[in-house]
């Protein structure tokens, strides 16, 4: 798979949410960064939903950054330009340990 490096302009962070109870007993959620990087952008297209048969109340996009040694998993979220997306699948990009796919869905504000 031949990646060209200059695709990959979009930054984005991966982010760990844990919640945790407060004196009072009230949940509290707080934010962890594991992980700053680039990553190639994709975006499910109208005619892909169809063909899925996908609800389309959600917003399907693929980021595609440098494989990181750091865990990621599917508890955590992608923010990209103040969006916050659902880690859905993990992939290994290709036979090397160079590059990881990261499906993401995201509901729409009518969903």
């Amino acid at each position: 798979m031949n990646i060209n490096p200059g695709e990959l302009k979009h930054r984005i962070q991966i982010i760990r949410r844990n919640r945790t109870a407060d004196a009072d007993g009230y949940d509290t959620v707080t934010e962890t960064v594991v992980h700053t990087c680039s990553a190639k952008l994709t975006q499910v297209s109208g005619t892909e939903l169809v063909q899925a048969n996908a609800d389309f109340a959600r917003t399907k996009v693929r980021f595609l950054i440098r494989h990181t040694a750091k865990s990621i998993d599917r508890k955590m979220l992608v923010r990209y330009a103040g969006t916050d997306y659902e880690i859905v699948y993990l992939n290994r990009y290709g036979d090397t340990r160079e590059y990881m796919e990261i499906w993401c869905e995201r509901l729409t504000q009518e969903g």
